[in-house]
């Protein structure tokens, strides 16, 4: 199995570009949604009340159902620039990216033993948090400010909330340098999945991955293990 790393830039068409390698059969594991599902757990909530107390969860919507967290409080409570923000960050990641990276592992186990040719890692911090060391190959999806300024009326994003999602980012030039492969999205749909699947075509031929290492894109003369079977 090969375990296909996927990044970008916000609002560039990663995850439209992870929806369409799923159909092709990869297992999309998304880190969002599988740290949304880390925000339910029962410790991990109880600890964030008693950070950021009760006000951060939504109203219950039954008498005996369980609340869960606003995530657009929180989001208010960690992005930004002041101090007491960073450590508010720091102190969510703590709670939340230990389970988060526990269930990651787990979904990679669970595609090797049901015969997934790809894990399709979709990490929004894959390099800051050393995920590409897990990956045999990475890819970036990329567009130009023009077209994601575009798309991101549709997401009720202004320019400002582009603008700090990059910078709670590594740069998008960054990205495109350690990745291994960078697609531009500034063309159709249908070119972008044109591009996706000659790539997807390639991957299908690498069939001798185990125990190879991928170059450091860096070039620092490291070398990064690939972690497939």
């Amino acid at each position: 199995m090969i375990i296909l790393g996927i990044v970008g830039s916000p609002a560039g068409g990663k995850s439209t570009a992870a929806k369409y390698l799923a159909g092709l059969g990869a297992e999309w594991i998304n880190a969002d949604l599988i740290a949304r599902d880390c925000l339910a757990d029962v410790d991990v909530l109880a600890q964030l009340v008693e950070r950021f107390g009760e006000a951060i969860l939504l109203p219950a919507t039954a008498p005996e159902s369980t609340r869960t967290v606003d995530r657009a409080k929180i989001a208010d409570l960690v992005f930004g620039e002041d101090e007491q923000k960073r450590n508010n960050l720091r102190y969510l990641e703590s709670i939340v990216h230990p389970p988060t990276r526990r269930r990651i592992l787990e979904r990679i186990e669970q595609s090797a033993e049901t015969g997934k040719p790809v894990a399709l890692l979709d990490v929004p911090l894959l390099f800051e948090s050393r995920w590409d060391l897990a990956c045999d190959a990475i890819w970036c999806v990329h567009a130009s400010l023009e077209n994601r300024l575009d798309r991101i009326e549709n997401r009720r994003w202004d320019r400002s909330e582009l603008e700090r999602r990059e910078k709670c980012q590594l740069a998008i030039e960054t990205k495109c340098r350690l990745s291994d492969h960078v697609m531009w999205n500034d063309s159709t749909l249908e070119a972008l999945h044109e591009n996706l699947h000659r790539q997807w075509l390639k991957l299908a031929k690498m069939n001798q991955w185990s125990g190879k290492l991928r170059p450091d894109p860096a070039g620092d003369g490291h070398k990064k293990h690939c972690l497939s079977d």
